[in-house]
């Protein structure tokens, strides 16, 4: 078979072995070429972190991107609807403990100052900017769509109705397959 290249130089070729080299060629381009999706993948717990993968998620969508949250181990706490025993096993029931209930519990990766460093942050962002749970209100009025890893799931102990926004239980294969057609991925960590 002949290079686009080739078919272009000899233009006394049939013109239909040309075309049809020239659509191939496109089509394997366009494969190559990610969708304006953006895909972001928060493992990190902290509120800060949260903070900052939500606005980013919501700012994609208002720019028009479809957005797809990824979360996973510790991220999961951000969009848990808060803190759940009954029906655990004892090994979950510890890690449930010791992880924040919900986004209201989430203490920021610096500043924590003994405890009060959440409270701090909400007092500096009042008037300036969304709180946590109206991001995450935002993203799913906005259509972000949100995958929690299962094997953090079994792992972790937490079930399948824990949480505030409607969540797809995936494993890392669909993340990356939703990650790789993005045009842009982050991981938060």
């Amino acid at each position: 078979m002949s290079t686009v290249a080739e078919l272009i130089a000899h233009p006394a070729a049939d013109l239909a072995p040309r075309l049809s080299a020239l659509e191939n060629e496109f089509m394997a381009i366009r494969e190559r070429i990610p969708d304006n999706k953006v895909s972001i993948i928060l493992l990190s717990g902290d509120f800060d972190k949260a903070m900052a993968a939500f606005m980013m998620a919501t700012g994609a969508v208002g720019m028009g991107m479809e957005v797809t949250m990824f979360f996973t181990f510790w991220g999961c706490s951000a969009i848990k609807k808060g803190r759940k025993l009954r029906g655990k096993k004892f090994t979950h029931k510890l890690i449930n403990l010791m992880l924040p209930a919900s986004s209201k519990q989430l203490a920021p990766s610096k500043m924590a100052f003994g405890g009060i460093g959440r409270q701090f942050f909400n007092y500096v962002m009042k008037g300036q900017m969304a709180p946590l749970d109206e991001l995450i209100q935002l993203a799913v009025e906005s259509g972000v769509r949100f995958q929690v890893c299962a094997p953090s799931l079994a792992m972790m102990g937490f079930d399948a109705d824990e949480w505030v926004v409607p969540v797809d239980v995936c494993g890392v294969a669909a993340m990356y397959e939703t990650a790789l057609r993005a045009r842009t991925a982050y991981f938060v960590s």
